[in-house]
């Protein structure tokens, strides 16, 4: 398996919806979550951003069930044009099905997507950037380490 070494960050997928949710809101009307995350991307004007090819399916699954159908998956090619989602290759996937065996064997589930998206994320040696709770299930994994960061809900 050949590993390569990319810096940067992995959006999950509510954080690219917080970005996502808060493009064209006045200030006042974006959510509390949304104006977090949008002061967190703009101090990090340097930062290499990605997202995984999971968000992508999650986004367009997002597009596809609102009533803004067109609008939406409009505005999710703009945004993949500047962050381009990653590929959800062969070492991912191994990565993916030992995590899901270790979880299993510990007792505990995790929703497939958040997996594929965590796997990604190291695979790909990226720091998560995550509101979803699932996440710390693999903090009881002792092979399985992905740098979290949650800029919707900073400590």
């Amino acid at each position: 398996m050949m590993t390569e070494e990319t810096e940067g960050y992995l959006l999950d997928t509510n954080h690219c919806a917080y970005i996502l949710n808060a493009k064209g809101k006045q200030k006042n009307k974006q959510s509390q979550l949304e104006k977090n995350t949008i002061q967190a991307v703009s101090s990090r004007i340097d930062a290499v951003l990605h997202i995984s090819e999971a968000t992508l399916g999650e986004l367009i699954y997002g597009a596809e069930y609102s009533e803004q159908k067109e609008a939406n998956l409009q505005e999710i090619k703009a945004f993949t044009e500047v962050i381009s989602p990653l590929l959800i290759d062969r070492e991912v996937w191994q990565l993916f099905g030992e995590t899901k065996a270790q979880l299993r064997k510990v007792g505990k589930k995790m929703p497939d997507i958040d997996l594929l998206i965590a796997s990604t994320a190291k695979r790909y040696r990226l720091i998560l950037v995550t509101n979803d709770k699932h996440m710390a299930l693999l903090d009881c994994l002792s092979g399985f380490f992905v740098e979290r960061e949650n800029w919707a809900q900073p400590d």
